[in-house]
């Protein structure tokens, strides 16, 4: 099967076949960020006669300057078109916004070649009322063209990875007659966020005790928690790494990586954490539990079920503490909270108002972390490429795991 990508990022799509088992040729890509191109390069291989590279996979560039007529066959086109017009994180222009017309492109191309699929890719708030036009001229424009379409908005959660990352996806098929497909069923998610950390984490991750001291007093944050959801972690975006505001652990170590606190959880009481004159600050925790949800805590230490018949917290060290969580700040209609899934992962400043915690102490995620939340095994290679850029890539691509099941049903 031969597959063109467009808006193709790292070549989720590729990725996600390969994750699939499903044997593919990949004839052409279309991409125009240059981290994004140099990560792809990287990571697809040449194409190659006895060992020897003949050339890389071509780049068309810009897709509104491909000529249809120019591009070899193929069976499969992908494409997770610009979704900041629509996303709840954004201005919400819709087709005002110019990014929000590039799905034109993909009828211009898709008409002329006519692949017998097409695996599209956006976020849920195109479904919604303020965009709704959109999304009818979008299914009848597929359709004009001869496609079959199903759709519908899957939740990476719900199929194996610890992110609440809700996108809409398009299965075309081209045919204009109705026939079942069936979309990959929602399963018991086995791995969890502290599933996905690193063992060993460089020092940079970590809030200083300034950055500290301005989350613990965070009027946005105190509100934040009035109501604790502890199922579901906030969206986070690519932007997390720019300042104290991204997303963070909390590890059982004081903030200044100066020793670790030597009672971490006995009795149930959270570490004293100390700013950098000495003085006793209010604990991050503090901040987030209530006195009843702290009483609770304090009985599971000492009972091996707590009053309301829930096995207690499982340490996440050899000291103690608790299962690692987001917190996220409240923001728009999002209520923000304690959580244990990690929000979606995206490219923008709405990542900024999550934080990662592993028992006392407060960091980022790392790159890696958020490339794992995105399905990955660690097989990526980001090599040359900076933090900033590695963060943007992960939350503009695509969830392989999730896509993967999806190719399965599709070419079943």
């Amino acid at each position: 099967m031969k597959i063109f990508e467009m808006f193709a990022g790292y070549g989720g799509a590729s990725f996600a076949l390969a994750k699939a088992r499903i044997y593919f040729e990949c004839v052409g890509y279309s991409e125009i960020d240059k981290w994004a191109i140099q990560c792809y390069d990287q990571n697809h291989f040449p194409i190659t006669e006895n060992g020897i590279n003949v050339s890389q996979i071509h780049n068309f560039g810009d897709c509104t300057k491909i000529n249809p007529k120019d591009l070899p066959d193929f069976d499969l086109l992908t494409g997770g078109f610009p979704c900041q017009a629509f996303s709840a994180a954004g201005k919400g222009l819709g087709e005002l916004d110019t990014r929000g017309t590039l799905f034109h492109e993909i009828i211009r191309i898709a008409e002329v070649k006519q692949p017998k699929y097409m695996l599209l890719e956006n976020v849920k708030g195109l479904t919604n009322k303020p965009h709704r036009k959109t999304f009818e001229k979008i299914l009848s424009e597929l359709e004009r063209i001869g496609y079959h379409v199903e759709w519908k908005v899957l939740n990476s959660k719900e199929h194996g990875i610890p992110q609440n990352r809700e996108r809409v996806f398009f299965a075309c098929f081209l045919t204009k007659s109705p026939f079942y497909f069936s979309w990959p069923q929602q399963e018991e998610l086995k791995i969890l966020l502290k599933d996905i950390l690193e063992e060993e984490v460089d020092e940079k991750y970590y809030l200083s005790e300034a950055h500290l001291n301005r989350l613990i007093t965070s009027t946005d944050l105190q509100k934040s928690f009035s109501k604790i959801n502890p199922e579901v972690a906030g969206t986070m975006t690519a932007r997390q790494y720019t300042n104290w505001k991204g997303n963070f652990i909390l590890g059982n170590v004081n903030p200044s990586g100066r020793g670790t606190n030597g009672n971490v959880y006995g009795g149930g009481i959270a570490p004293t954490v100390t700013t950098n004159k000495g003085e006793g600050a209010k604990i991050i925790i503090a901040a987030i539990l209530d006195s009843e949800t702290w009483r609770k805590r304090y009985e599971q230490t000492r009972r091996v079920y707590s009053p309301d018949g829930i096995a207690p917290t499982i340490p996440t060290s050899q000291g103690g503490g608790v299962t690692p969580k987001i917190i996220q700040k409240a923001r728009g209609f999002n209520k923000g909270g304690l959580k244990e899934v990690c929000p979606s992962i995206g490219s923008n400043s709405w990542q900024q108002n999550n934080f990662l915690l592993e028992n006392y102490r407060i960091r980022k995620l790392t790159p890696k972390e958020c490339f794992r939340l995105m399905g990955f095994s660690d097989q990526i290679n980001l090599e040359g490429i900076s933090d900033s850029q590695r963060y943007k890539l992960a939350g503009n691509g695509w969830d392989i795991n999730l896509v993967s099941k999806i190719f399965q049903e599709m070419f079943k």
